[in-house]
C-alpha cells in the first residue's frame, strides 16, 4: 500500500503540474502573440479553477481523509486547464475570436480544440454544483440510500455533456467554426434529451443541496465544522458570482478549494464562527456604504442640480465619517446574533444580579439565574449542581445538555459550593468552550456562587429546623417517659400511702400509721429529688441562683479540695446573656476543667470569659501534659464543639504557647447583650 500511495502522490503531482502548465500556456499565447483575446480567458473562472483546484487536489491526495475529494478536485482542474488551453490555442490559430473559419492548414488539432471549447467547461460546473455537495467533507455520500442520487447525477452529467458536444452550429465563441459532430447520429439523441434536461438539472441541484443540509443535521461536532467550512466557501462564491462584478468571479472560486482544504486539514485550527462573523459584518458594511453612497449622490445631486464635481466627494466624506460608528453598531448586532450578550458581559452580569435579588426564594433565584445565563449567551444548555447539607444534590438546568460539556466550579469563602455546567456551541462540539465564553462564565460564577451558598444556607436552615423539631420531640418523649415511669408511680405511691395512713388511723393503730407516714415521706423526698434531676437536666439551677461566674466558682473542679488551682476571670458584662449562650458557656467550661483535671493532670487552670457586643469568648488554659499526637477526639471535645456550632460559633483545641498544656477557645455568638464593660 505504501508503494501505491507513493505512485498516487507522484501521479497527482504530475497531473497538477500539467494542469498548471496548460493554464500558463493559455495565458502566455496571447501575451507572446500580442493578440487581444486575453480578456476572453478571464471572463469565466476556468483559469483560476485550473490552477487552484489542481494544486489543492494534489495536496489533499496525500491525506487519507481527503483523498477522494483530492482526486475530484484534481480532475476538475485538469478539465478546466484543457478548456482554457483549447480556447487560447484555437484563438491563436484564428488570430482572435472573431467570426472566421479555420484556415485550411489549421489541422485536426485546431478543430479538436475548438470542439472542446463548446463543452469542456460544463463538467466543471456540474461537478461543483451537483457532485461536490453530495461528497463533502470526506468524499463519500451521506449513506447507502444516497448512492443512487450520486449515480443519477453522474449519468445526467454525461448526457448533458453529450448534448453540448453534439449541438449543431457554431462552436461557442468561435462562431466561424461548425461543430463536426452536429450532423452526426448524436444529434438524433440530443433531440430527445433537450426537453428533459432542464427540469432534471433543477431537481438534482435541489437534492444535492438537501443532502448537505441532512448531513449537517446528522453530523457530530467535527463533521459539522468541516461542512461549515465548505458551506461557507460555497455561499461566498454564489453571492460574489451573482451580485459582484464580473472580474470578482475569478476571486470567488478561490473560496471553494480553500474551504475544502480547511475542512480537511485545518478545521480545528481556525474558528469558523469568527470568520463568518467578520464576513457578515464586512458584507453589511460594504452593502450599506454602497446604498448610502448612491442615495447621497442622488439626493445631493437633486438639490444642486448635478451629480458631478464635488457631489461624489461629499458623499464619500459623509460615509467615511459614519463608517466607524456604523462598524461598531453592526459588530455589536452581529455579535449578539451569533453569541448573545457575550460582548456585553457587564450588562449580562447586571441582569443576573437583578434576577437573583428579585427572586422569591433561593431555589427560584438559581433557576431564573441559570436561565438568564443560558439565554443571554445563546448556549445550547446550562445547569447548576449544588451539593446540599443532607447529602442530596440540587440541580436546575435550562436548555438541552446534549453536547460536550464544560464545568466551571462555583467557589465562595475558599469552598466549592456548586458547579456550573454548560453545553458548548454546535460549531465547537468537538473542542468545547472557547476562551471568550469561558471568560464571561467565569465572571458570572461569582453571583452564581453566592446564590448557591444561599441555597445551601437555606438547606442548613431547613435541616436545623427539622433538627430542632426532632430534638424537641425527643425531649418531650424523655420527659414523658421520666414522668410516667418515675415521678408518676412515686406520686401514686404517696397517694396510696396517705390513704393507708388514713385507714390505719381510723382503726386506731397509731404505730403502724407512723411507719406508713415515714414511708410516704421517703417516697415524697425521692420524688422531689427526681424533679430536681429533671429540672437540672433542662438547665442547671445554679445558673439561676448564682449566675454564670458564681456557678463556675461554686461547682465542679473549681471546688475540689487538693485539686488544681483554678482562676476564673471575666471581662465585660455577663449578666444579660441569653439562656442558650449561658448554658453553652457553662457546659463548655465545666467540660474543659474536667478534662484538665482528669486527663491532663494540670496543677493550674486559667478561665477567661470575655463578653463582647456580638459574642462571648471562653478561654480555658492549663499547664498539663497536653494532648498526645496519636490521641483521638473523645466525647467531651466533640460535645464542646457541637455546643459551639449549635449557636453558629466555633471551638478550637491547641497546645499552649509555652509548649506544655492545652488551650481551649470557644466563640459563642449572641444576638443581644450588655454593651458596657466591667
Amino acid at each position: 500500500m505504501r508503494a501505491l500511495d507513493r505512485v498516487a502522490q507522484w501521479a497527482a503531482r504530475t497531473l497538477a503540474v500539467v494542469a498548471i502548465g496548460l493554464a500558463s500556456m493559455a495565458i502566455a499565447l496571447p501575451l507572446l502573440s500580442d493578440l487581444p483575446y486575453l480578456r476572453y480567458l478571464f471572463e469565466s473562472p476556468e483559469v483560476v479553477v485550473a490552477v487552484t483546484f489542481s494544486a489543492t487536489g494534489a495536496l489533499l491526495v496525500h491525506q487519507p481523509r481527503g483523498r477522494t475529494m483530492g482526486w475530484l478536485l484534481l480532475g476538475t482542474g485538469i478539465v478546466s486547464a484543457a478548456y482554457v488551453a483549447s480556447v487560447s490555442y484555437t484563438a491563436w490559430v484564428l488570430d482572435g475570436v472573431e467570426s472566421a473559419p479555420l484556415p485550411p492548414d489549421a489541422g485536426s488539432l485546431a478543430l479538436f480544440t475548438a470542439w472542446l471549447t463548446n463543452w469542456a467547461w460544463l463538467p466543471v460546473w456540474l461537478v461543483v454544483s451537483t457532485v461536490l455537495p453530495q461528497l463533502v467533507p470526506e468524499g463519500r455520500p451521506l449513506s447507502r440510500a444516497w448512492w443512487p442520487l450520486l449515480g443519477a447525477t453522474v449519468l445526467f452529467g454525461a448526457l448533458v455533456v453529450v448534448e453540448f458536444a453534439t449541438t449543431p452550429g457554431p462552436l461557442g465563441i468561435f462562431s466561424g467554426v461548425e461543430n463536426p459532430l452536429g450532423a452526426s447520429t448524436f444529434s438524433t439523441l440530443r433531440g430527445g434529451l433537450v426537453g428533459a434536461l432542464d427540469p432534471v438539472l433543477v431537481v438534482l441541484l435541489v437534492l444535492s443541496a438537501l443532502s448537505v443540509v441532512v448531513r449537517f443535521v446528522r453530523a457530530d461536532g467535527t463533521e459539522r465544522r468541516q461542512i461549515g467550512w465548505c458551506g461557507y466557501a460555497v455561499v461566498l462564491t454564489v453571492l460574489v458570482a451573482n451580485f459582484g462584478p464580473s472580474w470578482a468571479v475569478n476571486l470567488a472560486v478561490l473560496f471553494i478549494p480553500a474551504g475544502l482544504a480547511m475542512a480537511t486539514l485545518r478545521y480545528r485550527l481556525y474558528d469558523l464562527d469568527f470568520v463568518v462573523n467578520r464576513t457578515v459584518v464586512t458584507g453589511v458594511l460594504l452593502g450599506g456604504a454602497a446604498l448610502v453612497y448612491v442615495a447621497l449622490v442622488a439626493w445631493v445631486g437633486a438639490l444642486v442640480g448635478t451629480s458631478q464635481g464635488m457631489v461624489p466627494l461629499v458623499a464619500m466624506f459623509a460615509i467615511a465619517l459614519a463608517f466607524h460608528p456604523a462598524r461598531v453598531r453592526v459588530q455589536r448586532a452581529v455579535d449578539r446574533l451569533f453569541h448573545g450578550r457575550r460582548g456585553d458581559p457587564f450588562g449580562l452580569l447586571r441582569d443576573v444580579d437583578r434576577t437573583l435579588r428579585e427572586a422569591d426564594s433561593p431555589r427560584q433565584a438559581m433557576a431564573e439565574a441559570i436561565r438568564t445565563v443560558q439565554e443571554g449567551l445563546r448556549l445550547p444548555g446550562a445547569a447548576v449542581v449544588v451539593p446540599m447539607p443532607d447529602g442530596t444534590e440540587y440541580r436546575t438546568e435550562s436548555g438541552a445538555l446534549d453536547t460536550q460539556l464544560g464545568d466551571i466550579p462555583l467557589q465562595l469563602h475558599g469552598e466549592q459550593v456548586g458547579t456550573l455546567t454548560v453545553a458548548s456551541r454546535p460549531a465547537r462540539r468537538d473542542v468545547g468552550l472557547d476562551q471568550a465564553d469561558l471568560h464571561v462564565l467565569t465572571a458570572l460564577a461569582g453571583p452564581l456562587a453566592s446564590a448557591a451558598y444561599a441555597l445551601r444556607l437555606s438547606g442548613d436552615l431547613e435541616a436545623s429546623r427539622r433538627g430542632l423539631v426532632d430534638s424537641r420531640e425527643e425531649e418531650r418523649r424523655r420527659l414523658r417517659r421520666d414522668l410516667h415511669d418515675g415521678l408518676g408511680p412515686q406520686l401514686a405511691g404517696v397517694v396510696m400511702g396517705a390513704d393507708a395512713v388514713r385507714l390505719t388511723l381510723q382503726r386506731g393503730d397509731h404505730e403502724l400509721a407512723a411507719d406508713l407516714a415515714k414511708n410516704i415521706a421517703d417516697q415524697a423526698r425521692t420524688a422531689v429529688d427526681d424533679v430536681r434531676r429533671l429540672v437540672s437536666g433542662l438547665r442547671p439551677p445554679v445558673l439561676d441562683d448564682l449566675g454564670l461566674l458564681g456557678a463556675l466558682r461554686s461547682s465542679g473542679p473549681a471546688t475540689f479540695h487538693g485539686g488544681p488551682q483554678v482562676s476564673i476571670r471575666s471581662e465585660g458584662c455577663l449578666t444579660d446573656l441569653s439562656a442558650a449562650v449561658e448554658v453553652a458557656a457553662y457546659r463548655i467550661t465545666q467540660e474543659a476543667l474536667t478534662n484538665a483535671v482528669r486527663h491532663a493532670c494540670a496543677s493550674a487552670v486559667e478561665v477567661l470569659l470575655r463578653a463582647e457586643p456580638d459574642a462571648v469568648t471562653v478561654r480555658v488554659s492549663d499547664n498539663g501534659r497536653g494532648i498526645p499526637a496519636e490521641a483521638t477526639r473523645g466525647v467531651g471535645l466533640a460535645s464542646m464543639c457541637e455546643r459551639a456550632e449549635e449557636l453558629g460559633g466555633w471551638c478550637t483545641v491547641s497546645e499552649a504557647a509555652h509548649g506544655t498544656g492545652t488551650t481551649i477557645i470557644a466563640h459563642l455568638p449572641r444576638i443581644h447583650g450588655c454593651l458596657s464593660q466591667g
